[in-house]
C-alpha cells in the first residue's frame, strides 16, 4: 500500500480511503493529558493513567460503490453494538505515513454523505470519525 492510506475494516467487508478532502491527515490524538503547575510552581502530569488513544477524522472522496461498502460495514457493525456487545468494534490500519498499524475503534460519529455539486453524481464527501479503544 501506499503512503496516506486509511482501512477500515470489520468483520469480513473492509473500506480504503486515500482521497482525503484536503492536506491534514485524517489522524491526531485525544487530549487527555496535560501538564499543569501547582502554585509553587511544580509541575505535574494530570489525566488518565493510560496511554492516550487516536482519533480519525475522515473525509473522503468515495464513489457510490465505496460508500455503499462503508454503509453495509457501519451497519452490520452497528447492529452488534446494538446488541449490547460492548466489544462490538472496527479495525483500522493506520498507513498514513508508510509505516502500518492496527488499532480496534469505535464510531464516535456515523458516516455522513455529502453531493459535491448539484451535477456531480459519481464522486461524493464521506465523513466519519473513529476513536481508539
Amino acid at each position: 500500500m501506499s503512503v496516506g492510506v486509511l482501512t477500515v475494516s470489520y468483520g469480513s467487508s473492509s473500506v480504503e480511503f486515500s482521497e482525503f478532502s484536503d492536506t491534514q491527515l485524517p489522524s491526531s490524538y485525544m487530549a487527555q493529558a496535560s501538564l499543569e503547575f501547582s502554585q509553587i510552581g511544580a509541575a505535574y502530569a494530570s489525566g488518565p493513567a493510560r496511554k492516550q488513544r487516536k482519533m480519525w477524522s475522515v473525509s473522503s472522496y468515495v464513489s457510490r460503490s465505496k460508500w455503499a461498502s462503508l454503509e453495509a460495514l457501519y451497519e452490520e457493525w452497528d447492529s452488534k453494538r446494538a446488541e449490547g456487545d460492548n466489544l462490538a468494534y472496527v479495525n483500522i490500519t493506520d498507513e498514513l505515513l508508510g509505516n502500518p498499524k492496527t488499532y480496534n475503534a469505535f464510531f464516535t460519529e456515523p458516516p455522513s454523505l455529502s453531493k459535491l455539486a448539484p451535477s456531480n453524481n459519481t464522486i461524493f464527501l464521506a465523513t466519519f470519525v473513529l476513536v481508539e479503544i
